[in-house]
């Protein structure tokens, strides 16, 4: 008992005293959390194509088939402007056609792509920033014919692997820490002319082709 009655007498004396009893420093310290250079982006655009379908020696000429796509893209953020990128992406698409003579093709698409890339990126405000970037790799792309006329259906197909490239410019919105969304203007070429079984290739194969796209997604940063 009198151990504790001398206790509480020692800690009431400084304020008895007018002094305080413990002077608290209050110091505040900025906490700077690294960047994490990696990210994930998906993406989803419509591919309007700006060539016919098919190359056909003499003859009518064939649809031009625009393709739905959809791409996954890993980022690696070298610095604030540049980052480093490898998309892999797949688009579809489909086109009837009808002829004068009573004639029907059908014309559809597959695109599968694997491409490495660059993109410059700039500040627009604390939100919103501009970016650039280009791409190049490797397509592989598919092409099935379906005509049909007064004699019955004819079937071909083919694929054929090709060099892609695209280029493209947009703006980001910053949502959270984590997420962002893009809107993109897109140019995209593929080389590939995939020839068609059951016809002379030298008569009809398919087209190099070339895309002016809307692309518009998400990203995800680690």
């Amino acid at each position: 008992m009198k151990t504790a009655l001398f206790a509480l007498a020692a800690a009431a004396a400084p304020v008895m005293a007018g002094t305080p009893a413990v002077t608290t420093t209050s110091t505040t310290y900025t906490v700077v959390e690294p960047a994490n250079p990696y990210s994930i982006e998906l993406g989803v655009g419509y591919n309007f194509a700006a060539r016919d379908v098919l190359r056909i020696d003499g003859g009518d000429d064939s649809p031009e088939v625009d393709t739905l796509g959809v791409d996954l893209t890993g980022v690696y953020t070298v610095n604030e402007n540049s980052s480093f990128n490898l998309r892999f992406g797949f688009a579809t698409g489909s086109d009837d056609t009808h002829y004068d003579d009573d004639m029907t093709l059908d014309a559809r698409v597959n695109n599968f792509f694997l491409m490495p890339g660059y993109r410059y990126t700039h500040r627009l405000g604390e939100y919103v920033s501009g970016f650039i970037g280009v791409n190049a790799g490797v397509i592989n792309e598919s092409l099935k014919l379906k005509l049909t006329d007064d004699s019955g259906q004819f079937r071909a197909h083919g694929s054929e692997f090709g060099f892609a490239y695209s280029a493209e410019v947009g703006l980001r919105y910053r949502i959270s820490r984590h997420f962002d969304v893009f809107l993109a203007y897109q140019f995209f070429g593929s080389t590939a002319e995939p020839g068609l079984n059951q016809i002379d290739r030298s008569a009809v194969h398919g087209r190099e082709q070339l895309y002016h796209s809307v692309r518009a997604g998400m990203t995800y940063d680690f």
